[in-house]
């Protein structure tokens, strides 16, 4: 449909109005790289320098969000025994200093062994024992002391200058735990902190192993770890094919548990719920990855599920081949305020979304990041693996700042690794956008109750859409420019706009 607006009305529209370009647009973007780190990094070739990244609150207490950066194949002490970076940050995301975690540094006397993957997957914890101290608990996926590649992951108590204070080591030997380890299970393929599952006053944890062969050969499993005041295991339920009431029939190498998510009381049944991710699912092609919504008994049994992938949960996109959705998964908060879950889930293809969630764990909404879309316009190389791990970091008035890891950037050598600091919200639309764009759309959005266009001319016939397709409303040749959509529940619908001379334009609106 063509139209012609005056530019005053353009100005009119850009002083009163507030609408979001995209959904949750890219607002300013960072890379941190060996190059930019002014020394506080020093890497060599093949470290996976942000294979894994975790936002860790103010341990140092100045005011300022710190995280944790996984180096998995840092050879300080031997071969791929694997390093963490704690990162102290100032208020513009200017590094104040940096504390390396190793089998050489920062305090840190576990007798590690080559190819351990210290590093893996990180997870913040919180002050688990009212100590004042912050717990991290980190991963080491490869360790190989109770059997090849079992696994084990360590629980770090830090100090708030990043340093090991003390530790407690989980796997097959140490940490009261008898899960059974075998070979290549990778126990630590993710871990997340759960909250207080069961009730006993203690913070639980859930640790992955992707590789499980329950039911089949690397099918994958989630262990449900109830913790001790110590952070020892009290007990423990497994969650797999054969185990903890999932009843899924995985298949070979979907790797169920490559990650976890806690996502708080999703449906409202007063227990926690969890995400767990299946990145080598082949629903829809190879490979292309899933990801899980599990509703949980407060036993660490589940309750019921609900399946996320191209074809099902509601997720309405084409997924590529080997993108791996589902490779890394974290909380954040509801950034449009309107009510429901915020997920944020990584892809191995430079790639990650935000899910809008329903309560039922299908999907309302989501938004995606990569290169050119969503305003972010940093530069990515095909094997950066941009989204491999991700991590909200802080909470702005009207905005989030996440991590994003692109552990195979190659830029100053092979596969040092970087990551990214993302600021996402809602942008303004300035005169510029709208001359830019030359295009119809829809104010306010969100809406309450309801919206209008910002062009109106020649349109003949609106009608409003659920995301599953189904019409929900209609408004016949338009003559007021004001549509009312309060009887609709809050939810995200499509708009279609059809002109008199049957062009049809749509375009997407959140009602609160």
């Amino acid at each position: 449909m063509n139209y012609f607006y005056p530019s005053f009305l353009i100005l009119i529209y850009f002083f009163v109005l507030n609408v979001s370009a995209q959904g949750y647009s890219v607002l300013e973007h960072t890379k941190f790289s060996e190059e930019n780190l002014n020394g506080f990094v020093n890497l060599d070739n093949e470290d996976w320098f942000a294979h894994s990244i975790e936002g860790i609150g103010d341990l140092n207490g100045d005011g300022f969000n710190d995280f944790i950066v996984g180096a998995n194949q840092d050879d300080d002490g031997g071969t791929n025994r694997g390093a963490v970076y704690v990162f102290f940050m100032d208020e513009d995301y200017s590094v104040q200093s940096v504390q390396k975690i190793s089998d050489i540094s920062g305090d840190f006397d576990a007798p590690m062994l080559d190819w351990d993957y210290f590093g893996r997957s990180i997870s913040y914890l919180g002050d688990l024992n009212n100590d004042g101290k912050i717990e991290v608990a980190i991963s080491a996926e490869y360790d190989n002391e109770a059997g090849h590649r079992f696994g084990g992951i360590y629980i770090l108590t830090l100090n708030t200058d990043g340093t090991v204070f003390e530790y407690q080591k989980i796997n097959q030997i140490h940490g009261n735990f008898n899960g059974g380890l075998q070979v290549w299970d990778v126990f630590g393929s993710d871990i997340a902190n759960i909250g207080d599952l069961n009730g006993d006053g203690f913070t639980d944890i859930a640790v992955g192993a992707r590789r499980d062969g329950d039911g089949g050969q690397e099918r994958g499993a989630v262990y449900i770890l109830f913790l001790n005041q110590d952070f020892t295991v009290n007990y423990h339920e497994k969650i797999s094919m054969t185990s903890g009431n999932f009843n899924v029939n995985l298949e070979f190498q979907d790797y169920f548990g490559a990650s976890i998510t806690s996502l708080g009381d999703l449906n409202g049944d007063g227990v926690i719920d969890l995400a767990v991710g299946a990145y080598r699912d082949n629903d829809g092609g190879l490979n292309k990855g899933a990801v899980y919504i599990l509703f949980m008994n407060d036993d660490g049994t589940v309750s019921s599920h609900q399946k996320i992938s191209e074809l099902e949960g509601n997720l309405n996109d084409k997924l590529a081949e080997d993108l791996r959705f589902g490779k890394s998964s974290s909380n954040i908060r509801d950034i449009d305020q309107d009510g429901k879950v915020n997920l944020l889930v990584g892809c191995k293809k430079n790639l990650f979304y935000i899910l809008n969630l329903n309560p039922d764990g299908t999907v309302d909404s989501f938004e995606k990041y990569t290169e050119g879309i969503n305003n972010f316009n940093g530069e990515l190389d095909e094997e950066d693996f941009f989204g491999y791990s991700i991590s909200q970091l802080a909470i702005q008035n009207n905005s989030t700042s996440i991590l994003v890891s692109s552990f195979g950037d190659s830029e100053f050598g092979f596969q040092k690794g970087s990551f990214w600091i993302l600021e996402i919200g809602e942008r303004e639309l300035s005169v510029e956008d709208i001359e830019k764009q030359n295009s119809n759309f829809l104010y306010p959005n969100p809406t309450n109750d309801s919206f209008s266009f910002f062009m109106v001319e020649n349109i003949q016939k609106v009608e409003i859409y659920s995301m599953d397709g189904k019409k929900v409303a209609g408004f016949n040749i338009v003559t007021n420019n004001n549509f009312n959509v309060s009887l609709l529940p809050a939810g995200t619908y499509l708009v279609k706009a059809s002109s008199n001379s049957g062009d049809a334009d749509t375009y997407k609106i959140t009602i609160r």
